[in-house]
């Protein structure tokens, strides 16, 4: 019994440092999926797409994925973890045009917190997921 006193607080720790480091995988994951999604959604609506579908860009896009916008509201389904308001996005076409050849990159942010604040030695770290691509049409 006396055992337990001394090695119930070690395991537990370890099991909410374990826990809340897989959280922050998932996260960062759920974040590079997010950019990809929206980078492959940028480089189908450059400058050659018909007027229908409207292009994007090449006007930088900063914002939530909670905003609304066209560009990012598709991503709410892929950061499950994560409030969508948290979720910062931007967008910058980097050759500062939208024509098929030049480069769009997509950058999703968020500030993941401890599950227990103040038990484990970290406090909250920024996650980003990101990507660059080029843009087709």
């Amino acid at each position: 019994m006396v055992e337990a006193v001394f090695t119930l607080p070690i395991f537990l720790w370890v099991l909410f440092a374990m826990l809340d480091l897989g959280i922050a995988a998932l996260r960062m994951n759920a974040l590079s999926d997010a950019a990809r999604r929206a980078g492959r959604s940028a480089v189908i609506h450059g400058s050659m797409v018909p007027e229908r579908t409207g292009s994007w860009g090449p006007t930088a896009y900063s914002g939530a994925v909670a905003d609304g916008s066209p560009m990012v509201s598709s991503l709410a389904t892929s950061i499950p973890t994560m409030e969508p308001e948290d979720v910062s996005v931007q967008m910058a076409w980097l050759d500062g045009d939208n024509r098929p050849g030049d480069r769009v990159r997509v950058t999703l942010q968020y500030q993941h917190t401890s599950i227990v604040p103040g038990l484990l030695p970290w406090g909250p770290f920024d996650l980003e997921g990101s990507t660059t691509m080029t843009i087709l049409n």
